[in-house]
């Protein structure tokens, strides 16, 4: 099961499972504190567990400079 560091103010995604019902959960949280969070049921985790694997302490994501022309 991941654990959520403190995230610094910045953006980052984590996946949290398995839960009692063998589902998962995968947050997409953004600096400013929005976000959205997604139930997956246990028969679609095999992807989330390959990537909670690698990433247990979840993955920040770096702004990109607005000037660069990225969304």
């Amino acid at each position: 099961m991941s654990v959520a560091p403190p995230d610094g103010g910045r953006s980052r995604i984590m996946i949290y499972g398995p839960k009692s019902d063998g589902t998962y959960v995968a947050e997409f949280k953004t600096a400013e504190g929005e976000a959205l969070a997604i139930s997956v049921p246990a028969g679609e985790t095999r992807v989330l567990k390959y990537f909670q694997e690698r990433m247990p302490y979840g993955l920040f994501v770096p702004d990109i400079d607005a000037g660069l022309g990225h969304a």
